[in-house]
């Protein structure tokens, strides 16, 4: 009797076995097989650089804003130096030019100023004069002994006075014209000098900017997959230092057999599922491949026989538990 419950025992064992498999099997073979698609971000420069330091490893797992590696940039280093020299020089030359212009308008007025005490002080003795000679006149008049070089004498300080007086305000517009082209070309210049100080100074920052980058920062959390370089090597331009593999995966590759057709198509809700725990997600279809290529290895049955299907890509939410290449599988809502 004892035997007999082990032997029913055994096949029933067996057959729970089996029906779970074929629900597996059949809960697969209805589904899409596919893979998390790893985010690969890769890491390089627009130009040349000389790798300085790395501060990573093969396999390291690291957060946002961690610094990966640093380079240097023997031309960048240059250009600086020459855009500050050049600042400079212009600065310099800016300055320079103020002084000497200032210099100039200052002399123009210190002459102006000295051209006028002239003529002041030669109107106010002219004039004394000139009034003094009137009143001798008068006398001489009263007792009608003028003589004729008296009144020349007089009409000539007149004249002179008048002279004066024309020169006083000829050299007043003189001086307000000159004043004036000065005050212009220092106005202008200034300008120039301003303009060619604001651009030396946006290539300078230009360059500090792309300082910036000589120390390169992780973009995002991630995992640290290949270093293609070493310490003191020389990089050509837009080629992968090195790799990273970001967490939280967001894309799912799947694979549609070209033996059947699941009328799928780009903005249909799908739901994918891991293919060794219970865990789920919901999905859309963003992109329906237009060829027909061959399942990666890992993703066949039998490893022996080759499988074709039309690549589908589903977009899933940033927040999952799924890993980087781990194998699911899609189905239609």
């Amino acid at each position: 009797m004892k035997k007999i419950n082990i032997f029913f025992l055994f096949w029933f064992i067996i057959a729970v076995v089996l029906i779970v498999a074929s629900l597996l099997y059949k809960k697969q073979s209805d589904a899409i097989v596919a893979e998390v698609d790893a985010q690969r971000l890769a890491v390089s420069f627009q130009k040349a650089v000389k790798i300085k330091s790395i501060h990573v490893i093969p396999g390291q797992d690291v957060k946002q804003g961690q610094l990966l590696l640093e380079v240097e940039r023997p031309d960048l280093m240059y250009d600086i130096e020459k855009a500050t020299n050049d600042l400079n020089s212009i600065l310099q030359q800016k300055e320079m030019f103020m002084t000497n212009i200032n210099y100039q308008i200052q002399l123009t007025s210190l002459d102006n100023f000295s051209e006028m005490q002239s003529i002041e002080e030669e109107l106010v003795q002219l004039t004394s004069q000139h009034e003094q000679n009137k009143g001798i006149i008068s006398s001489l008049e009263s007792v009608d002994i003028l003589s004729d070089s008296s009144g020349i004498y007089q009409n000539a300080l007149k004249t002179r006075i008048d002279y004066l007086v024309k020169k006083q305000t000829q050299q007043e517009i003189i001086y307000n014209q000159l004043t004036k082209q000065l005050e212009d070309k220092k106005s202008n210049e200034i300008d120039i000098y301003n303009l060619r100080i604001e651009q030396q100074k946006k290539e300078l920052e230009q360059y500090k900017l792309e300082a910036n980058y000589l120390k390169n920062y992780s973009p995002t959390n991630g995992t640290i997959g290949e270093i293609y370089t070493q310490m003191g090597e020389l990089i050509p331009p837009y080629t992968t230092v090195m790799s990273i593999y970001q967490d939280n995966p967001t894309i799912i590759k799947a694979y549609m057999n070209e033996k059947n057709r699941y009328n799928l198509v780009v903005g249909d809700e799908v739901q994918v599922e891991s293919g060794n725990r219970n865990y789920h997600i919901g999905g859309k279809v963003i992109e329906i491949g237009s060829r027909i290529i061959s399942y990666p290895t890992r993703l066949l049955i039998n490893q022996e026989l080759k499988m074709w299907g039309q690549e589908i890509f589903i977009e899933i939410p940033g927040e999952n538990e799924f890993l980087n290449g781990e194998k699911v599988f899609v189905r239609a809502k």
